[in-house]
């Protein structure tokens, strides 16, 4: 009779280890399939290149566009790193005011706001990696150009400088 107890006990035992095992397979593989899909969204972003126009000096960039919804949604999340003259361009069909946040970007970045000139309205310097604090514009933008925390206080670029994009219609500048 203990016997009996022992082999029904042992098989409760081992289909619950079985239920949990598969059940975080399970899960395992959703979040697997998920950082799949958002490393997929990054290595999608359109490429191209700018440069900002200071009183002193004008800097080229290697840059990413986030031009949809799809692309703005993820922007630089979920990166390591940035290299230095690169960064990300969120461009919108119209001037708006516009929030950012930092959820699920793992690296400072300084956020640049940008006019429909090409005209820089204001800038967050090296904002807080993962915070869900809002950034905004102080006006309305077009445009928001995320580099690296603190590049812009190194390059010294400041309110009024100038991004040169054919999204600005400057190009001949």
């Amino acid at each position: 009779m203990i016997m009996k107890s022992n082999s029904k006990l042992f098989a409760i035992n081992y289909f619950n280890y079985l239920k949990f095992f598969l059940f975080s397979l399970f899960l395992s593989l959703v979040f697997v399939l998920c950082l799949t899909a958002v490393t997929q969204a990054q290595e999608k972003f359109p490429q191209g290149e700018l440069s900002i126009k200071t009183t002193t000096h004008s800097y080229d960039f290697e840059i990413e566009l986030a031009l949809d919804d799809s692309h703005r949604q993820y922007g630089l999340m979920f990166r390591d790193s940035l290299a230095e003259m690169s960064g990300m361009l969120f461009v919108y069909d119209r001037k708006r005011n516009l929030s950012m946040w930092m959820k699920n970007t793992f690296i400072p970045l300084d956020i640049i706001f940008i006019d429909n000139q090409g005209k820089i309205i204001n800038i967050a310097k090296s904002t807080q990696p993962r915070s869900l604090s809002i950034i905004r514009s102080k006006k309305a933008a077009k445009a928001v150009l995320e580099l690296n925390g603190g590049l812009t206080d190194k390059l010294e670029i400041a309110v009024g400088d100038e991004i040169i994009h054919a999204t600005f219609k400057n190009l001949n500048k």
